[in-house]
């Protein structure tokens, strides 16, 4: 991705030997920048070094407007790992538009102007339409502010036009994964699919969740409280996380809790060393879904443990979790006894 880093503080010095050698640093007084000019790992390098970094963004610009969303009611109400996302999306729009005058959102070709930018992130089509996205909910708060008089990122096409929804795994990759797998790993595979909860909230259940035979989660991405009886197969995990006397219900192989980087790249290796592939963690969630309605499980009923609205649940799960009919009629017609 090719971006224009401002504030970059470059040093040319003349060598011992007669040559030229240029330093770059994230922002001068600041510190040495130690990938290759140009390249992503540059790009992200400066990032990871100025997130954290206060600025100051002249009054008028788009790096003003993302002062004061980042401010705003609106944004603390998020969850705490979606402002974290946003927070570093917002760090690579600020690099690109950070100076763009606001009055220039109105201008002719500006939505042409982020299209292109999200292009540029095209490798990755679901990420660029996330970062495109991000765009047009600030521009729509702008917008309801009355700061700008229209979104210039409404209703964009999506590059990443696919589902995961038939992304089902299969009787024997689980099979392969909750017989052979690292313990570790297995109980963090075992809770999400009795769960039916995302990777973070899996992660970070707290042992003081676990009461009298049920667990009480509180979903980070929504906000929501779900309470549900503990499955047979995951109350021994919950019953020795107990008896450990631990914080969290899942460690990693050190018996610390998981970071989310150390868990991907755990994931990851296993599924490689046990030959599993074209699933993702995330699609336990929409195997146990599925799984579940297959086996006799209504609409309601998995919403009330997957922490959907109940207003919206079946919209929902149809649409975003729950497989097509071939692949529901395929794990009816293996449950024994058919």
């Amino acid at each position: 991705m090719k971006a224009s880093l401002l504030g970059i503080h470059t040093v040319h010095k003349t060598l011992t030997d007669g040559s030229r050698a240029s330093y770059h640093y994230a922002w001068r007084g600041g510190p040495r920048m130690l990938s290759r000019p140009g390249t992503k790992a540059f790009t992200q390098e400066f990032v990871r070094l100025t997130i954290g970094r206060e600025k100051e963004s002249r009054p008028g610009t788009v790096g003003s407007l993302i002062d004061g969303y980042m401010a705003s009611a609106d944004f603390h109400a998020l969850a705490f790992a979606t402002r974290s996302d946003y927070e570093r999306r917002f760090e690579l729009m600020r690099i690109k538009f950070g100076t763009m005058p606001v009055a220039a959102l109105e201008a002719r070709g500006v939505r042409k102007l982020f299209i292109d930018w999200r292009d540029t992130m095209k490798a990755t089509p679901r990420s660029a339409d996330m970062q495109i996205g991000l765009a047009a909910r600030l521009f729509a708060w702008a917008k309801d502010g009355e700061i700008i008089l229209r979104n210039p990122l409404e209703r964009v096409s999506k590059l990443h036009a696919g589902s995961r929804r038939n992304n089902v795994w299969t009787a024997e990759q689980l099979d392969t994964l909750l017989g052979k797998g690292a313990p570790h790993l297995v109980d963090v595979a075992l809770v999400a699919l009795w769960t039916m909860q995302r990777q973070n909230d899996v992660l970070t259940l707290p042992v003081l969740a676990y009461n009298d035979g049920r667990l009480t989660i509180r979903q980070q991405k929504t906000g929501e409280r779900v309470a549900i009886n503990a499955a047979d197969a995951i109350r021994p995990i919950l019953d020795r996380a107990s008896a450990a006397g631990r914080q969290r219900v899942l460690v990693n192989s050190f018996g610390q809790n998981w970071t989310s980087s150390g868990f991907r790249a755990s994931w990851r290796r296993e599924l490689a060393r046990l030959g599993i592939s074209g699933v993702t963690f995330h699609d336990l969630r929409g195997t146990a879904i599925t799984y579940a309605y297959a086996n006799g499980a209504t609409i309601e009923q998995i919403a009330e443990i997957s922490g959907h609205s109940a207003a919206d649940a079946e919209k929902i799960i149809r649409r975003h979790y729950l497989a097509g009919a071939a692949v529901i009629k395929a794990i009816q017609q293996s449950r024994p006894g058919r």
